[in-house]
């Protein structure tokens, strides 16, 4: 089965030993090197116990690289089927955040309802986890199949470092899971995954550290995902806003195969 009908058919993909130890050292470095200096400038918001800094990849020259990776496109051009458009949509997080299932289009809250779920609807995540979940804390769990459903089953993305896990957006799927110290690949219940006390749990292998970036097609789906998520939040919008790519990054970019959007105009 080809990564496409694997991921048409899951509404979610692990792609294994996309980078190497030494890229992803890399990454965990340069992700703490921005967290200090941005937090200096007051611009790290804090979640719980993750640190989330403002921003996006791309405009970060160490990290934002994954954006344009020609590893990263491959995978991103497949499974979309056409080029690419990258629209500021990235973060990365440092430490543990909330927890439970959700799907991140726009027409989210109910399954079947709104334009979302008319046709397929070619806007896709990746995660990069910097450290091992296939048997610690702080993965990634998907709903499999709930791309085109209201559930599915449960299941835990057993990534390591190096891999990248991508997903449908309209896949149910929650971050910041736990493993049991016994039945280590049973998927509890969220609302009882938070409750039970920490000493069941597995523990995380050291601090947790995540990139998150999305791409899509042009079309009615990315313009409707810009009108009510992007130029309507007000987080997105700073986001946006203290996002600036120099013209090598935008050359990068395209010469990877990489259609960076305009996205400051719709906000501005």
């Amino acid at each position: 089965m080809t990564h496409r009908e694997q991921f048409d058919q899951q509404g979610y993909l692990i792609v294994r030993n996309v980078f190497t130890p030494e890229e992803v050292t890399q990454l965990r470095q340069a992700a703490y090197t921005y967290r200090d200096q941005q937090q200096k400038l007051g611009l790290v918001k804090q979640v719980k116990q993750a640190a989330s800094v403002k921003g996006d990849l791309l405009s970060k020259e160490k990290l934002g690289w994954v954006i344009y990776d020609p590893r990263i496109v491959a995978i991103a051009t497949e499974l979309l089927g056409d080029t690419p458009v990258y629209f500021s949509d990235s973060t990365y997080q440092i430490g543990t955040g909330t927890r439970g299932f959700h799907r991140d289009n726009i027409d989210r809250y109910q399954f079947g309802q709104g334009a979302d779920w008319d046709g397929s609807y070619p806007l896709i995540r990746f995660g990069i986890y910097l450290q091992d979940h296939d048997t610690y804390s702080g993965g990634i769990r998907f709903k499999a199949g709930s791309h085109n459903a209201a559930d599915g089953a449960d299941v835990f993305a057993d990534t390591r470092a190096g891999d990248i896990v991508v997903w449908n957006m309209r896949t149910l799927h929650s971050g910041n899971a736990r493993r049991m110290k016994v039945l280590n690949n049973l998927p509890l219940h969220v609302g009882l995954e938070n409750r039970l006390p920490d000493f069941l749990f597995r523990e995380q292998q050291g601090e947790r550290v995540s990139l998150f970036f999305s791409y899509g097609l042009e079309g009615k789906h990315l313009d409707r995902y810009l009108e009510q998520h992007i130029q309507k939040r007000a987080d997105m919008q700073e986001n946006v806003r203290l996002s600036t790519y120099s013209p090598d990054t935008l050359q990068k970019a395209s010469a990877n195969r990489i259609r960076v959007l305009d996205v400051k105009k719709r906000v501005d």
